[in-house]
């Protein structure tokens, strides 16, 4: 894409404003998702699936060569991986007193994200290496729908491999912590694939049309709906192909593309607001769990509020909670990347480092 998507930039803004409420505790620590907290069920089934559609989107370009794959390995590993375990070294040696790298730290905690999208491109490679060579044995000529059927085919079929297959040919696959790894990629690895198929058959202008906006609305809605009338327990980031939980993220994001797509064209200062939060969403991920509060629980008090009653008082609550994060966290930000080689290991911003 050679313009820069400025509504992309702000969707990364407001979804990393969602993780770190997200990661605020009002309620008791290890409480799943309460079913009375619908503002925390919209959060965990909303804010990572954006950063994964987000990928999906800028993955257009295609790895053909072995040189080309060792600059795509060489960049996602200084952008992804090596960020993820230095703050993971820090982040246990603050918390625990002693660094903890140990596999459920790594598959199922703190920076599980930035590693699991490395494993996600890693896949989509293969995918799109199989799906290419599909589509030059039966037409011998770019033919972008045959191409996005054989993608939906090959993702369906990986879903179901990853979630039912592969537990039951080799059972330790079903043990924590590698359970929690293959039940994310299970649900999560979709919207890569369906980022890299907006992209690729151009959607995003036709996500900002007056008709689109209401469309996604109206499916929002009526996923919030559901949500708020028949509540379910979906542990977090568990949920299959089908679940209304999908709908309410696909629906989200494109009418967050509609609306940020206006927000951003003009002057508007939220706007801006939420386009550095976006150009700065990793280094925030990273950075953000030093300073996440820990709130008193309510657990007797929210189930005892009405439902009109309860939303406001999380919003209070969750919005507070990440001014408080969100402010250190900057400032911290700030002054690391003065620093080009701070830049470079703690964030992965190679470009500041060549140009010294």
């Amino acid at each position: 894409m050679k313009q820069r998507l400025l509504y992309l930039d702000a969707i990364k803004g407001l979804a990393i404003l969602l993780v770190i409420m997200g990661h605020i505790y009002i309620f008791s620590r290890g409480t799943e998702t309460p079913l009375y907290s619908y503002f925390m069920s919209f959060i965990s089934a909303v804010h990572m699936p954006l950063f994964f559609i987000i990928a999906g989107i800028f993955s257009q370009r295609p790895v053909t060569s072995l040189p080309q794959l060792g600059k795509y390995l060489k960049d996602k590993t200084i952008r992804l991986l090596v960020p993820a375990l230095l703050f993971q070294a820090m982040l246990s040696l603050w918390v625990g007193g002693a660094v903890n790298m140990s596999a459920k730290e790594l598959l199922a905690a703190h920076y599980w994200f930035t590693p699991t999208l490395f494993v996600y491109f890693l896949i989509f490679l293969v995918q799109r290496w199989v799906t290419d060579l599909g589509v030059k044995l039966i037409r011998r000529r770019e033919d972008k729908w045959l191409e996005t059927s054989l993608h939906v085919v090959f993702t369906i079929g990986f879903f179901y491999f990853v979630s039912h297959t592969l537990p039951q040919l080799y059972p330790p696959l079903g043990q924590r912590p590698l359970s929690t790894g293959f039940i994310r990629m299970a649900c999560l690895y979709p919207y890569v694939v369906i980022g890299f198929l907006i992209g690729r058959l151009e959607l995003l202008p036709r996500l900002r049309s007056h008709i689109a906006g209401l469309v996604s609305f109206a499916l929002l809605v009526l996923s919030l709906g559901i949500l708020r009338y028949y509540s379910y327990d979906t542990p977090y980031l568990s949920y299959g192909l089908w679940h209304n939980d999908r709908l309410m993220a696909l629906s989200f994001f494109a009418f967050l593309v509609y609306t940020f797509g206006l927000m951003t064209e003009g002057s508007s200062r939220l706007g801006k607001a939420f386009v550095f939060l976006g150009n700065w969403s990793l280094p925030i991920y990273l950075v953000h769990y030093f300073f996440i509060p820990i709130l008193p629980p309510l657990d007797t008090l929210l189930p005892a509020l009405e439902p009109s009653a309860r939303l406001p008082l999380e919003l209070l609550l969750y919005f507070a909670g990440a001014l408080v994060t969100l402010l250190p966290t900057l400032a911290v930000i700030y002054c690391l990347k003065f620093n080009p080689y701070l830049d470079f290991l703690l964030f992965g911003e190679k470009d500041r480092l060549k140009k010294g």
